[in-house]
């Protein structure tokens, strides 16, 4: 199993038992970008193993301070698992329309799964299994 493999299953590990917060790693694991970036794994993945930790709270500080460069479909993204994960408010008329149509098919499905749908992923194509 690769480093990023790992982390995936770890923050699995750790969400499990929480539809919000299994559905915030979901979002993150199926867009593909956060979880593989080397930045983002040092600033607020703590891998211990079997869990993988997010800090939520170090995500929002470094994303709102400008220290995660991304682009704007990243930014909208992360926002929404934040919003997700640890309640942020996120304006969702402008993270929504920037979107294409596999993250915003992402995003329907992890709404749906912290509604307590976890089988909202499974209709969703091209993510990750």
């Amino acid at each position: 199993m690769n480093h990023h493999d790992l982390i995936i299953e770890a923050a699995r590990s750790w969400a499990r038992g929480s539809y919000p917060m299994e559905a915030a790693v979901e979002l993150l694991i199926h867009h593909g970008t956060w979880l593989r970036r080397p930045d983002f794994q040092t600033l607020a993945v703590d891998l211990e193993e079997p869990f993988a930790v997010i800090d939520w709270q170090a995500v929002h500080n470094a994303l709102t301070r400008g220290h995660l460069p991304c682009s704007r479909g990243e930014d909208a993204m992360l926002r929404i698992a934040l919003s997700i994960a640890y309640a942020l408010p996120v304006e969702l008329g402008p993270a929504l329309t920037i979107l294409d149509a596999t993250n915003l098919g992402y995003v329907v499905a992890a709404v749906r799964h912290a509604a307590g749908n976890r089988a909202a992923w499974v209709p969703v194509q091209g993510g990750p299994a």
